[in-house]
């Protein structure tokens, strides 16, 4: 899908939504507006890019994450 045609569906989903969908969607741009996305630095090695993964996987066996639910009930708050 191009940017013109995400671009011009999202105009009918704001047209259309309710206060609440709004409410994410001018959340979700603001957010993204304040973060620095292009932060400077070296890019990762192969063998760091591994160990983040490992990481990862270790907090997911251990418990450590966030389920779905847990993520839309945040969502409702925002």
């Amino acid at each position: 899908m191009s940017s013109t045609q995400i671009r011009e569906e999202l105009k009918d989903y704001i047209e259309l939504g309710d206060t609440q969908l709004l409410e994410l969607l001018h959340s979700v741009a603001k957010k993204y507006h304040s973060e620095d996305l292009t932060k400077k630095g070296e890019p990762l090695s192969l063998n760091e890019l591994r160990q983040r993964v490992q990481d990862a996987q270790s907090r997911i066996k251990s418990g450590h994450f966030t389920t779905q639910e847990d993520l839309e009930e945040e969502a409702e708050s925002w």
